[in-house]
């Protein structure tokens, strides 16, 4: 297409040269416009059909993909609506100022729930001296009135 294009376009420009009325010449460089307009046309064309990727896909290749930003989406969408549940409630707040942190660490003991998944390094750090309870501890009247 570009070939045909580009022979246009010297075609027209021949006939620019060649021309020896105003005639001839109106005719050629409305021939000349029409084969730019042609190389134009073929130019885009070949770069709509220009692929993205270097090659195909197959159609395996492209059900897995919709599969994987399917996916994607659906957890991005989670994520948006947990981080909106939760602008409402000061989780770490109560964690800090209310709850025993030993309750806590005897649950993440209990549970296998690694610690640092509950407590940032500044409240483990804080809160170091809760660290040794054993995963059986218990807050019960005993444990109230110690401390």
């Amino acid at each position: 297409m570009i070939a045909v294009a580009t022979k246009a376009v010297d075609k027209a420009k021949a006939m620019k040269e060649k021309a020896k009325t105003n005639e001839e010449k109106i005719a050629a460089t409305k021939a000349d416009i029409e084969a730019k307009q042609i190389k134009k046309d073929a130019a885009s064309s070949k770069f709509t059909q220009a692929h993205l990727w270097d090659k195909v896909p197959t159609a395996d290749a492209v059900t897995k993909r919709i599969a994987m930003w399917t996916k994607k989406i659906a957890k991005m969408e989670m994520d948006l609506k947990h981080k909106d549940d939760n602008k409402e409630v000061s989780l770490g707040t109560s964690k800090i100022n209310y709850m025993d942190p030993r309750i806590s660490v005897a649950f993440c003991k209990r549970n296998e729930i690694p610690i640092e998944k509950i407590f940032s390094k500044t409240l483990r750090d804080k809160f170091n001296w809760a660290m040794a309870v054993p995963p059986d501890w218990e807050f019960n009247a005993g444990v109230a009135l110690q401390g």
